[in-house]
């Protein structure tokens, strides 16, 4: 494997142009990146059919014309778009590993992609499902399941989780790839050690004002994409079979599809970021191209993406804060 020799071109990037070279990967990589997303997504969409699509069926029992059926199906639609939000973070991790192979390796496969998501499951599960909220939603779902709805859960309480995880993924949107691909440790007694909240302080840090504006930015426009998505679907049916008012296909197969769409290109997009930060404030080509180097004078090693969590602006970094703390335990 040669490092710098990457099947990506390992450089600065705008945002609009991490947008066209996401395009590109998917015209690349279409349904090994949709693929690993759909299995990465799959538990997460039979989940949340069962704890929500009770909704929009029993309201076409009754119709879905009047006021009462419009309020609970913007309550269906409501929640959908929270959980999906919520779990596409997890939802992707097979999908991440098998994008951080595809920079370095022009055939990785999704297989080795799945089994790898599996050897670390308890390690990113809990906090990119727990801990960013994807599970307690879930959890308030299940509470709520054939009720009429109440405003203190439906509106302020699930709305408080979405702003906890808004905030935090605004503020820290690479832990998964710190958790999969770097492979940071989450505890470690080695005090040099370069560990997952360390990490984080480091390649977040310095660029939190860009990092929060892309977030922001890319959100955006992902819902636009979503929009055209759903209303591209719905007028496909329209056209083919002359129904063009709401019903059950629309709510169960279209509205989910489209979100589950943009949460797959979210990941993509996400990753190129991720990449483009790494270079920008860490200066990562130059890395890449040393290592490459190294290799090739004094013989092969390990992953490189398994190694990048000891590159040299974070042991940097690191060794700083050690100092800091040292010097701070001797004057106490």
């Amino acid at each position: 494997m040669q490092l710098d020799q990457t099947h990506v071109k390992v450089r600065v990037r705008t945002l609009s142009e991490i947008g066209d070279l996401s395009l590109i990967m998917l015209r690349h990589y279409p349904r090994a990146i949709f693929g690993a997303f759909a299995i990465g997504a799959a538990p997460w969409v039979l989940l949340n059919a069962l704890l929500l699509y009770w909704l929009p069926i029993r309201e076409a029992s009754y119709g879905l014309e009047d006021e009462e059926a419009r309020a609970q199906l913007l309550r269906y639609g409501w929640w959908m778009c929270v959980l999906v939000f919520l779990q596409t973070p997890a939802a992707g991790i097979v999908t991440t590993i098998y994008l951080g192979e595809a920079v370095f390796e022009q055939r990785p496969t999704v297989r080795s992609a799945i089994k790898k998501a599996r050897s670390q499951f308890w390690r990113w599960f809990p906090r990119l499902a727990i801990y960013r909220m994807a599970v307690p939603a879930m959890v308030l779902a299940a509470m709520m399941w054939g009720s009429d709805g109440d405003a203190a859960v439906d509106v302020f309480l699930l709305g408080m989780l979405l702003v906890w995880a808004l905030i935090v993924r605004g503020a820290r949107p690479f832990l998964p790839e710190m958790i999969v691909l770097e492979m940071c440790p989450v505890r470690s007694k080695d005090p040099a050690a370069i560990t997952l909240r360390r990490r984080s302080k480091a390649l977040h840090g310095p660029g939190g004002g860009d990092v929060g504006s892309r977030f922001i930015v890319i959100g955006m426009t992902l819902i636009v994409i979503g929009a055209s998505f759903l209303y591209g679907m719905t007028w496909v049916q329209g056209v083919i079979t002359g129904k063009w008012k709401l019903g059950l296909m629309t709510l169960l197969v279209y509205f989910p599809l489209s979100l589950w769409l943009i949460s797959g290109i979210a990941v993509l997009v996400r990753l190129l970021a991720y990449l483009d930060t790494r270079i920008r404030f860490e200066g990562w080509d130059v890395e890449l191209a040393l290592r490459a180097e190294a290799m090739r004078q004094f013989g092969d090693e390990d992953s490189p993406i398994a190694q990048d969590p000891r590159s040299i602006n974070a042991k940097r970094v690191a060794q700083t804060t050690v100092k800091q703390d040292q010097t701070a335990g001797v004057g106490s």
